[in-house]
């Protein structure tokens, strides 16, 4: 693992949300690329399509707000992150408290509300209200992956009652236009297994802002502190039994000037989408081109 090559930039891009704090993308059944983003002012999301040629994005701009039994939020909406199937299930999650907002967008409806808890993995890891889930993203068997933002950094694996740790490995992430199975109501996931940054690791990526998907089956973490990108292998899976992290695979540094990263999503192959936190929508964004 080594610290010094600096990510390409491809180009700088607006996105029209202010805060933008969080982002995803996913592959819909015409085999279209989408990537969301989200800002923790609104419940507002922007979407926007890939042009596989070009990289150029199409924007429109959905409102929660309108989902059907979406609560009502006091003030900021302090939404850290987003995650979306290859269906139309769309996943919010605020920090304190913490919780996760599942909605169709087809349907306009609320489908759930997730709240976090701490038992069994993380007792006395999840008490900071401003030290809990940054990174949200779906698993295969209606499981989350949450990323903690420090105190310690950590990929957390949240799972409904019932349900044990099974891990994370390639297989776990969906598949281009399968949906979350998502729960009904108001529910609670454990969290099962966690896997906090450790040593050179946590060195390197002094928190985690959020998570998303390779070219490869391995996941990007983005860190806001330490303003870079690192690689973390899935090969072998990380384990059901938890443990920690202490080697990462790549860490390269995000371009210089890159204020506030927050949102992290896969374009184009070999392409990243780095959402800035700023209060304009214009050059907010910012497309690197992976190590690999």
């Amino acid at each position: 693992m080594g610290k010094g090559a600096r990510l390409g930039r491809v180009r700088r891009i607006d996105i029209p949300v202010v805060e933008a704090s969080g982002a995803a993308s996913r592959i819909a059944a015409d085999g279209s690329r989408h990537v969301l983003v989200i800002g923790d002012r609104t419940a507002e999301v922007t979407t926007g399509v890939v042009d596989d040629e070009t990289g150029d994005i199409t924007w429109r701009v959905v409102d929660l707000a309108d989902v059907d039994a979406w609560p009502e939020m006091q003030g900021d909406s302090q939404f850290e992150s987003i995650a979306a199937d290859g269906a139309a299930t769309v996943a919010v999650m605020r920090e304190d408290p913490p919780v996760v907002l599942v909605a169709d967008v087809d349907e306009r409806r609320l489908l759930c509300r997730i709240t976090l808890g701490d038992e069994p993995a993380l007792v006395g890891m999840w008490d900071e209200a401003n030290s809990r889930g940054e990174g949200l993203a779906f698993l295969r068997g209606g499981r989350l992956l949450v990323a903690k933002e420090k105190h310690p950094p950590a990929l957390v694996e949240f799972a409904p009652d019932g349900v044990e740790a099974r891990g994370i490995g390639p297989d776990d992430f969906l598949g281009p236009s399968e949906r979350w199975e998502s729960p009904s109501g108001e529910v609670t996931f454990r969290a099962v297994a966690v896997w906090p940054l450790v040593g050179e690791a946590e060195r390197s990526m002094r928190d985690i802002s959020a998570v998303g998907g390779t070219d490869h089956g391995d996941i990007w973490l983005l860190s806001d502190r330490s303003r870079s990108i690192a690689r973390l292998r899935l090969d072998p899976p990380l384990s059901p039994e938890g443990g920690p992290i202490d080697e990462l695979d790549q860490v390269v540094r995000l371009p210089k000037h890159s204020h506030k990263p927050e949102g992290l999503a896969r374009l184009r192959p070999g392409e990243l989408l780095v959402c800035l936190d700023t209060d304009s929508t214009e050059q907010n964004g910012l497309v690197v081109r992976t190590p690999d």
